[in-house]
């Protein structure tokens, strides 16, 4: 057994597709929220279930110009197609590989989620250029995958030439259940299956409450047990891929790793880009911009080293000099760390 940050582990060989995520080298495209499957763990938030909406990682997509320029911001090596379920709509999602493919080389490794798939889809998809498919089968058949469509769906997968998987929760409580999908995968000489740690979310946490299922502690979104079950799982597993996926693994690694990226292609030189990958600003706000920037200009300070943000209606300068600011002009200073993503979501505000 293998160990990961964040006490995620696996045995065998780690799909392509998950060594590209630890690196922050894979941007998300989210290419629609319908998806008709009823999952009662789904932790898709409000804004995207059940709604066709696209993003690349946190940016709506109005077009795929958008994605290309989101994968460019993080210098990404690959994409992972997700939604929803994103052979619903497989002639979008083949029309998005073939783009990616076309702008970023065949060397741009594609892979995608779903929970269903015709033979049709499966085809499409993969004459697009995907290269790994990772099927969710409902926790319901977990026992029964032998009798299930998803037996013609892997072969259809493999006749593609596309590299194979299952990724589900790692559900506490189902451990016979989840030995069964496991063995199956073995039998079927899957590449991989992936288990990932139940998360509680804004739109699920009725759900796993109503099945029992406990946060297992007061500062991460884990369900109690779930790791647990899971390390058993790829301990069991010796001679099969069994790669478990920790909460605090997506957090701590993969989306630092990414913000890392991202900040290298989107901070200014009046920002500073912390080790976490966030960006600290100057933030000078609570008048008119033209005003402010008088105010500023007035001591010294050049019309080239601020940067309006008419949006949150401030002017941004360096976050080394708003000590300097205090007491000298009239508006409200703060020094403000920021994601550097599309949303910019603001993690701490510290007024001077």
């Amino acid at each position: 057994m293998k160990s990961l940050p964040g006490k995620s582990v696996y045995n065998g060989t780690l799909p392509l597709g998950c060594t590209m995520c630890a690196k922050g080298a894979k941007m998300v495209l989210f290419v629609s929220g319908i998806c008709d499957a009823k999952c009662f763990y789904c932790p898709i938030s409000e804004p995207k279930k059940m709604k066709d909406v696209m993003y690349a990682d946190e940016m709506p997509l109005r077009n795929m110009k958008d994605a290309i320029l989101e994968a460019k911001m993080i210098q990404a090596t690959g994409t992972g197609i997700t939604g929803g379920d994103p052979l619903k709509f497989y002639e979008r999602t083949s029309d998005y590989i073939k783009i990616l493919k076309e702008e970023f080389g065949n060397s741009h490794h594609i892979h995608l989620y779903t929970i269903s798939g015709s033979k049709e889809a499966i085809e499409a998809v993969g004459k697009a250029g995907l290269d790994e498919i990772r099927f969710h089968p409902p926790e319901e058949i977990w026992r029964y995958m032998d009798k299930s469509i998803f037996k013609k769906r892997i072969e259809w997968a493999r006749d593609m030439g596309m590299s194979v998987g299952i990724e589900v929760p790692s559900l506490p409580g189902r451990i016979e259940d989840t030995r069964e999908l496991i063995d199956f995968s073995r039998r079927m000489d899957l590449d991989f299956i992936n288990l990932n740690e139940l998360e509680f979310s804004e739109t699920n946490y009725g759900n796993l409450l109503g099945r029992n299922y406990e946060v297992k502690n007061d500062v991460e979104s884990g369900a109690k047990d779930s790791q647990e079950l899971a390390i058993q799982m790829v301990r069991e597993s010796k001679d099969f891929t069994v790669h478990y996926c920790s909460a605090s693994f997506k957090d701590g690694v993969q989306l630092k790793n990414r913000l890392k990226r991202r900040a290298k292609n989107v901070a200014r030189p009046i920002d500073v880009v912390t080790d976490d990958g966030t960006v600290v600003k100057g933030v000078v706000e609570g008048g008119k911009i033209e005003e402010i920037v008088a105010s500023l200009m007035a001591l010294g300070i050049p019309r080239s080293e601020m940067q309006i943000n008419s949006a949150r209606r401030r002017v941004e300068v360096a976050p080394w000099i708003i000590d300097d600011l205090k007491g000298k002009i009239e508006f409200d200073i703060y020094q403000v760390e920021e994601y550097p993503t599309w949303d910019a979501i603001e993690v701490e505000r510290v007024k001077i």
